[in-house]
């Protein structure tokens, strides 16, 4: 709505002059029904005749979010990667907040985010399934946790795999032990 349009607006509703209408729009920086609830709140106007207004404001402003609404669907470029990279943040922050843990026995266990975990892997990956393995046969157990996420189905994989781990090497100890 033009400025113009708003004053008129104002006069017509709350029965002010144009000069007060425009003095009051500026300082409730042109918001017509923050507008409204101050020229109340200051006793120059009579709720009755604002409740119009205020109907009419709520509709212009449901009509202005459905547009917005409209033209962000079909932003440009700029947009979609924004939208990428707030996606990513969301991600990376669910994985600062959830951990890869490594433990052995009743020791204190190792707790590295899985973000870092995540990255150790992508960028390293051989030296790194190396020592997860090598891990599993020192008696290392491994689990993901934290407060985000249900990890139960990649912590039963984690425990059968340290469970074959387990029977591999103590077979690998009776062939040894046999001979």
């Amino acid at each position: 709505m033009e400025r113009d349009e708003m004053i008129k607006k104002l006069m017509e509703k709350a029965h002010v002059t144009y000069e007060e209408a425009q003095e009051v729009l500026e300082r409730c920086n042109w918001d017509l029904l923050d507008s409204i609830i101050y020229l109340e709140r200051s006793g120059k106007v009579e709720n009755n005749d604002t409740t119009t207004i205020i109907e009419v404001k709520e509709e212009d402003q449901k009509k202005d979010d459905n547009t917005k609404k409209n033209h962000e669907s079909y932003g440009g470029i700029g947009e979609v990667i924004g939208r990428i990279f707030k996606g990513l943040g969301k991600i990376i922050a669910k994985g600062n907040k959830n951990y890869f843990e490594i433990k052995k026995d009743n020791e204190k266990p190792i707790r590295i985010s899985l973000t870092i975990s995540i990255l150790l892997l992508l960028f390293f990956m051989p030296p790194t399934v190396v020592l997860l393995i090598i891990g599993l046969f020192c008696g290392y157990k491994y689990s993901i946790g934290g407060p985000n996420m249900n990890y139960d189905g990649v912590n039963d994989v984690f425990e059968k795999v340290s469970e074959s781990a387990d029977t591999i090497k103590k077979d690998f100890k009776k062939g040894y032990e046999g001979k």
